[in-house]
């Protein structure tokens, strides 16, 4: 009966320990910040900087030359094609719409590409008429020599399939390469040369 007592004491202690806890309101670093200063901070993360000057620099219309390396096949599908990017929201982000062919089959693309503020990376999401999968993206720009590299990550039949992309500016435009990669081994699968017009 004691024990029985004990164990009923300790269990109402334990709940009025849990509703005065409860009672105080939690101190977030949300709540720390007044209004004008959060207002500050959103204003800041929210407006484009540098990183968004260098994908303005981007928007135009191209001619496109892709070299793809065909699976199984050892040889290439060298394809002619066109791209426009375009800057959207104030310059935070440019679209890339893409037409081309791969392997003899029409091929359109679709991307998005911006610079997220907090977290200072490029993010990206590419979309195509070859799958229902979309690829995000996340990079860094090397500010000496101008070249992106990002990773990007997709859903597939046997799990997420990652990749590596480098962006690297010519004197009239870019070449961009994709690589597989599975485990520590890298796998160029082709490129596109983009050509301003």
């Amino acid at each position: 009966m004691q024990v029985t007592n004990k164990m009923l004491g300790i269990f109402f202690l334990v709940a009025l320990v849990s509703i005065a806890t409860a009672e105080e309101p939690a101190t977030s670093s949300a709540d720390s910040l007044d209004s004008a200063a959060m207002e500050a901070v959103m204003a800041k993360l929210g407006a484009p900087g540098e990183p968004h000057k260098h994908l303005q620099a981007m928007v135009g219309k191209y001619k496109t030359t892709s070299n793809w390396i065909l699976p199984g096949k050892g040889e290439e599908s060298v394809d002619e094609g066109t791209a426009e990017f375009k800057s959207i929201l104030g310059g935070r982000f440019v679209t890339q719409e893409f037409t081309s062919t791969y392997n003899g089959q029409p091929m359109e693309g679709f991307g998005i590409l911006g610079y997220e503020n907090a977290e200072q990376n490029f993010v990206g999401i590419w979309i195509d008429n070859m799958s229902t999968h979309i690829l995000h993206t996340v990079g860094q720009l090397d500010e000496k020599t101008g070249v992106m590299t990002e990773k990007g990550t997709c859903s597939s039949p046997i799990g997420p399939m990652n990749f590596q992309m480098t962006t690297v500016p010519t004197e009239d435009g870019f070449v961009f390469t994709l690589s597989q990669v599975t485990g520590d081994t890298v796998t160029e699968m082709g490129k596109i040369k983009y050509v301003k017009q």
